[in-house]
């Protein structure tokens, strides 16, 4: 049976740098998104007796079971697909299982080898390299332009570069130039009609700076449970994170100080629609929505969408178009994750199942039924993860990793992304 190679997922474990820098995060969905991970030179190839590809490269992978591979310039041709990482013998060996079955029995010429992207491009950048507009390679015209901004400085404002380290996030229906972001017409999400420029404005300076609406944090202080201050400079050092999707939609799990066992989500893309596409678009945007001030202080599990699908009804919002049969460009409004409870991987509901991974349905404010999100689950187990963790159950194929979930300050639980069958 072919395996499913449609879902990719990469880790700060497959040495990504995501630290207290600016840049980190574009310099990471380029890589996650667009381009994967290059390896090194492949030394040997061979195809054994079940199909199987084993690869030796020059130098360690740093890959992880289940993770896509993409091998060219091999011949036969045939060899030339993706792949699931079916083995991993050492840090330079790697078996792969393809997509589609190889008649062939011996390798003729050795080709190239990489982690594979999910499958975007990037439409714009600007001339600072500081921003970017990422969408789906073979477009429909449900994928939105995914707009994410690391700029401190405008006509109007500035922030200063010690200050926590986060991206002005959006997502819009059409853009013909990295900036164009203005037009009523274009819905927007978040969007604001009277103020399409509110998600990407930098208004004043100094510790009264407003800088964006929709906002992906990276590097603090503190965690997603701690009270945040932007103007207090984040430690210097690696984040954890893991980042899991398709062309329709990804996720970003990540810790915001050196603290991994506290990661919170973001993410964007396409939900799987039970409303008309063509009267609402089918978006999702999981961010931290909070215009305000570098010196106003918060905690994210305290304010509405500050935690995607964990820990409160408020915190575990995130947004959404609003459905009107009138009028599609509209404000938008908030989804609810249908979930046991908010406390995913920590609880224990169904932990007589090995592996207790449900669906995400979400409902809106206005008590609409919008379909479920692609990928990720609820965990129905106590799972104690640290970092990026590769399961299979009967053939199927799961990435876990920690979020935080619920108070006191030490609960820690788990998101589960469902990769496909091996």
């Amino acid at each position: 049976m072919a395996t499913d190679v449609d879902v990719q997922y990469f880790s700060h474990l497959n040495g990504l740098v995501l630290g207290n820098n600016w840049g980190d995060l574009i310099r990471l969905l380029d890589k996650a998104l667009v381009t994967g991970i290059d390896f090194t030179q492949i030394t040997a190839a061979s195809i054994d007796a079940q199909g199987d590809v084993h690869i030796t490269l020059y130098a360690a992978h740093n890959a992880m079971l289940f993770q896509v591979v993409e091998l060219t310039g091999f011949a036969p041709a045939s060899f030339n697909q993706k792949y699931r990482i079916k083995g991993v013998p050492n840090t330079t060996q790697l078996i792969l299982k393809p997509h589609a079955a190889i008649a062939e029995t011996s390798i003729t010429t050795v080709g190239a080898g990489k982690l594979a992207s999910l499958g975007y491009e990037i439409i714009f950048r600007d001339t600072n390299d500081v921003k970017r507009v990422y969408r789906a390679k073979n477009p429909t015209e449900q994928h939105p332009y995914i707009r994410v901004d690391e700029s401190i400085a405008s006509d109007t404002g500035s922030y200063a570069s010690t200050y926590a380290k986060y991206a002005m996030v959006g997502l819009l229906e059409h853009m013909d130039h990295i900036d164009d972001y203005e037009n009523h017409n274009v819905l927007q999400l978040p969007f604001d009609p009277a103020n399409p420029a509110k998600n990407w404005k930098i208004t004043g300076s100094g510790t009264g700076v407003v800088r964006g609406w929709s906002r992906w944090y990276w590097a603090a202080l503190n965690s997603f449970n701690s009270n945040m201050v932007a103007t207090t400079s984040p430690a210097t050092g690696q984040r954890g994170f893991t980042l899991l999707g398709d062309q329709d939609a990804f996720y970003l799990d990540l810790s915001l100080s050196l603290d991994l066992t506290k990661k919170g989500i973001y993410g964007c893309g396409i939900i799987n629609a039970s409303l008309d596409s063509s009267i609402v678009r089918s978006w999702f945007l999981m961010s931290t929505l909070n215009n305000v001030s570098a010196s106003t202080a918060f905690t994210g599990i305290n304010i509405q969408g500050g935690s995607p699908i964990a820990n409160s009804l408020n915190s575990a919002k995130f947004l959404i178009p609003k459905y009107s049969l009138v009028d599609p460009i509209q404000e938008h409004t908030t989804a609810n994750p249908i979930v046991p409870d908010y406390f995913s991987g920590r609880t224990g509901l169904y932990d007589s199942n090995n592996i207790a991974a449900l669906e995400i349905p979400i409902s809106d404010d206005q008590k609409y039924l919008r379909g479920h999100l692609k990928h990720i689950h609820y965990c129905g187990n106590i799972k104690s993860l640290s970092a990026t963790t590769p399961i299979l159950k009967d053939n199927f194929m799961y990435v876990g990793d920690n979020i935080f979930a619920g108070n006191p300050v030490n609960n820690t639980g788990a998101i589960i992304g469902y990769l496909g069958e091996l």
